[in-house]
């Protein structure tokens, strides 16, 4: 088919499917390609690449292909399409979908033919599902069962995608457990839906008002053993239910660490930084870089892609008569000005919250992931 041609037939795109992902892997494999996918592979699997899962495997590089961007932001599908300007429209519209992965645990509902009817357990929504295998497979997925897998977008449908994980009805209690670790390891994936994205932009907005009204601004720094009592009487207040809040979690604290910065923003929701007291003092003090406990906070708020950018955007706007001198001194840059380089420098660290700032913090869970967590926690 030459360029500019259109394949009209649904199922012709998903016979074509088969050949075009084997395309893709083989281009993935190219020479300029080989030190990304090495490192993606060693921070998913360690230095020493031992899988004992085959499904696993199959689904990072179904990831890989798909999901992760190079430096310079596109996807391996994004090359390929470049690199192949022959391919017919609808293949390369086909293509670019694939960015648009989904990926979940999905109730089946019913089948019609060749289409698998489903309701995604994280984001409540039906999705038609085909397969680009034979379609007898769909037999061991009857109605009320679960299946979990990564999916994507063809003409209105959508397509099996890796390796798809297959639940019994009466492994239930299994599928829900995986669709909210899921939700809790991709956020993202719930607010597909636009109702649950709505309601968690109105919950971080109440949850952000009572937080100021509370401590009297959206930013405190707090002793370490003074944080998980303040927390319990924020969130007290905030529910209305005393003595109801959980335990705040100090697991992810260094034993050195004194003290912590507690900012509750209305855009990026709440956070909680480490040695926030000696990033501060920094910020006020640039000559306190030369100290290694100050200018380590202030790298590993730079350098860790786990710390979001908020405290030192926050800083550097209340210092901003210092904030040169304490970015360079973190970067070793003499000629650093946050002004002219500050934001290309925290994308650089913070390429994957940037990916995904325009959502809330919180994840909104529907009504039956809910319940089974509260099952959960009763037992």
């Amino acid at each position: 088919m030459t360029k500019g041609g259109r394949m009209s037939s649904i199922d012709e795109l998903v016979q074509r499917s088969g050949t075009l992902k084997r395309e893709l892997l083989d281009y993935a494999r190219k020479p300029r390609l080989d030190r990304a996918f090495r490192q993606e592979i060693r921070a998913r699997f360690g230095r020493v690449v031992v899988v004992e899962d085959e499904a696993e495997l199959s689904n990072f590089f179904d990831w890989f292909i798909q999901q992760h961007r190079l430096h310079d932001g596109r996807t391996l599908v994004d090359l390929f399409v470049e690199a192949h300007p022959e391919l017919p429209d609808t293949e390369r519209e086909f293509l670019l979908g694939w960015r648009d992965v989904r990926e979940g645990v999905f109730e089946v509902t019913g089948r019609d033919g060749p289409v698998l009817h489903t309701v995604n357990l994280i984001d409540d929504l039906p999705y038609r599902i085909r397969t680009n295998t034979d379609e007898s497979i769909f037999d061991r997925m009857p109605p009320g069962s679960f299946i979990g897998s990564r999916i994507v977008p063809v003409h209105g449908d959508w397509l099996l995608s890796g390796t798809t994980a297959l639940y019994p009805a009466q492994d239930r209690a299994d599928a829900y457990s995986s669709a909210v670790r899921l939700a809790a390891e991709q956020p993202a994936l719930v607010f597909h839906n636009p109702q649950r994205l709505a309601h968690a932009w109105a919950l971080q907005r109440a949850q952000h008002a009572a937080f100021v009204a509370h401590f009297g601004s959206d930013e405190v720094t707090l002793g370490v053993d003074e944080l998980d009592k303040a927390m319990r009487r924020y969130w007290d207040t905030y529910s209305g239910e005393p003595g109801t809040a959980p335990p705040t979690d100090l697991d992810w604290l260094d034993d050195a660490v004194e003290t912590i910065g507690v900012i509750y923003d209305q855009q990026t929701g709440l956070g909680m930084y480490a040695d926030y007291a000696l990033a501060q003092q920094a910020f006020a003090d640039p000559d306190l870089m030369r100290r290694r406990r100050h200018k380590e906070t202030v790298k590993a708020y730079l350098h860790d892609d786990t710390v979001d950018p908020v405290p030192l955007q926050r800083l550097a706007a209340r210092h901003p008569d210092n904030a040169d001198r304490v970015l360079r001194a973190a970067t070793g840059k003499p000629a650093f000005t946050w002004h002219e380089h500050g934001e290309q420098l925290l994308r650089k660290h913070k390429a994957g919250w940037y990916a995904s700032s325009h959502l809330p913090r919180l994840t909104v869970l529907s009504d039956r992931l809910a319940a089974h967590i509260r099952a959960g926690l009763q037992e």
